[in-house]
């Protein structure tokens, strides 16, 4: 299944604004994004067990609901850069159906041209795309409709 083009307008936004920079402004792009998320305050009660996903090294939560038949995500990270990854993630990715999650690849990720990023973080990212996909299917086979941790 393809993924309808306008449903991946902020992808599309985030890979064009990190071609056009170089190695350090990519970090200071990222940075900047993940402050531009504290504008809207993470719920400090998600901020548990429940909501934290593994497979970074930095702390991440995920809350996950769906809304309309698209799911929606929303993150937060104890780490600035790590923040700002997980906003790009969490922004790129909701809005979209159960069979469009699904459909996003790993190539998508590897598409924010973010190889200056150490391996950890790179494999933190694709553990995201994962957990989004995993917290969707959860979803549509009825499991609960908020992030849960494994």
């Amino acid at each position: 299944m393809s993924i309808p083009a306008e449903k991946l307008t902020q992808y599309d936004e985030y890979v064009e604004a990190l071609d056009l920079l170089d190695e350090e402004s990519r970090f200071e792009y990222i940075i900047d994004i993940g402050k531009r998320a504290d504008k809207t305050p993470f719920p400090s009660d998600c901020m548990d067990d429940v909501h934290l996903m593994h497979g970074c090294m930095s702390k991440v939560w995920i809350v996950h609901e769906v809304v309309d038949g698209v799911h929606e995500f929303r993150g937060q990270s104890d780490a600035i850069i790590v923040k700002g990854l997980v906003s790009m993630m969490t922004g790129s990715f909701s809005g979209l159906t159960s069979d469009e999650l699904a459909a996003v690849t790993l190539d998508q990720v590897r598409g924010l041209n973010l190889g200056a990023l150490t391996m950890q973080r790179q494999v933190g990212m694709m553990a995201m795309l994962k957990h989004m996909q995993k917290l969707s299917q959860r979803a549509e086979n009825g499991a609960d409709r908020s992030a849960a941790a494994e």
